[in-house]
């Protein structure tokens, strides 16, 4: 199963980019390849609907009408990591 996720921070490069790792090992481990999206935040809103998640590593005030996201700080902290990443394969694989 392949999906695209979008991750985002606030300049698109730093945080964005250790959750995108994070999340392509744990789900390949689950039987699903990720094409990833590297965004920052404020481009976010004008990407709805060209993935299946967003991931967002900073604090954004609003909602995609097409396509869930999840906030991804725990990535980061690892502080409740392997909860979010339980999350992002249940939401990949429509659970």
């Amino acid at each position: 199963m392949k999906k695209r996720i979008i991750f985002a921070c606030t300049s698109g490069i730093a945080t964005s980019t250790i959750a995108t790792e994070k999340v392509k090992n744990y789900c390949a481990a689950h039987g699903i390849e990720v094409d990833n999206i590297q965004s920052d935040v404020a481009t976010v809103q004008s990407q709805d609907g060209m993935a299946d998640l967003v991931i967002v590593t900073s604090k954004v005030s609003y909602k995609l009408e097409k396509t869930p996201i999840i906030n991804g700080v725990p990535l980061i902290t690892t502080i409740g990591e392997e909860e979010v990443l339980a999350q992002i394969v249940n939401i990949l694989k429509g659970n």
